[in-house]
């Protein structure tokens, strides 16, 4: 045990907490990795469903050669996301509760501050999951069918139907993940969760679009291009996964900041950064 004269009495006062979200990424970064490591391997047993079936994908796709078992098995993921998406999204609410608390200086414990957060919002992160489940599962097997019927009709009509399918489960991805940050936050109505997500997702959307380049972009692009890569991204989804949650959460706080806790949430605005 550490003798109290021995600690420092300033150890958190206000001038030397970080001045902005972004600050405050690294700043937690830099200090509480370990911590990260140990939500990210929690993350990674809510993750494993989701992860599994990428993989199997992956491997049945390079291993199909006819239209027929490519048709079955674009079937089958979409029908994984279904089911495995909710799941992992569960998890995340336990993320971003440990993460959130983490911005605004609260007492947080890795583990048990990850379930107590999954216990008491799961069910509103189970239908944000089951709705980002439904969006991809659109776009993997809309995508398929686009390409392999919409092609030989017209090219341009094929190429639009897919950028529009992959667009809007972008859209949904980022109004996922502000969706589990207002609820880990929050107290509000799922209607008026999305609904304010929606609008965050479309106002922030450079922002946004960098922050989801980043995660999951990365890992998505590390799955996709061959098979050594497609095993690094596995590992970053289990081991660093957590540092792409802490950067969603960063960035949706730093939206509350600006468009709800200024005027309605004062107690919350820039909570856990430097007035200074």
């Amino acid at each position: 045990m550490r003798n109290k004269d021995n600690v420092r009495a300033n150890d958190f006062e206000n001038k030397e907490r970080p001045s902005t979200r972004l600050k405050q990424f690294f700043d937690i970064f830099r200090h509480r990795f370990v911590d990260i490591l140990k939500i990210s391997l929690l993350q990674a047993v809510f993750n494993m469903p989701l992860i599994v079936s990428l993989v199997l994908f992956y491997i049945l796709v390079r291993n199909s050669s006819s239209f027929a078992s490519l048709n079955t098995v674009f079937l089958i993921q979409g029908a994984a996301m279904v089911v495995a998406l909710p799941i992992a999204f569960i998890g995340l609410s336990g993320s971003f509760y440990c993460f959130k608390k983490m911005c605004y200086v609260e007492g947080e414990y890795a583990s048990s501050s990850f379930f107590n957060g999954m216990r008491e919002e799961w069910k509103k992160a189970l239908l944000i999951g089951l709705l980002s489940g439904i969006s991809y599962a659109l776009t993997i097997i809309g995508s398929f069918y686009a390409y392999y019927y919409l092609t030989q009709i017209n090219p341009t009509i094929a190429g639009l139907s897919i950028a529009i399918l992959v667009t809007q489960a972008l859209v949904v991805s980022m109004v996922s993940y502000y969706s589990i940050a207002q609820v880990v936050v929050y107290s509000n109505k799922l209607r008026y969760v999305l609904k304010n997500s929606f609008i965050m997702s479309l106002i922030r959307f450079p922002i946004n679009l960098l922050v989801f380049i980043i995660h999951p972009g990365i890992i998505v692009a590390l799955f996709a291009i061959m098979e050594i890569t497609m095993y690094v991204g596995v590992v970053l989804f289990i081991f660093l996964v957590g540092i792409g949650h802490l950067l969603w959460v960063t960035n949706c706080l730093a939206a509350f900041d600006k468009f709800i806790n200024q005027e309605n949430y004062p107690d919350f605005y820039r909570k856990g950064l430097s007035n200074e």
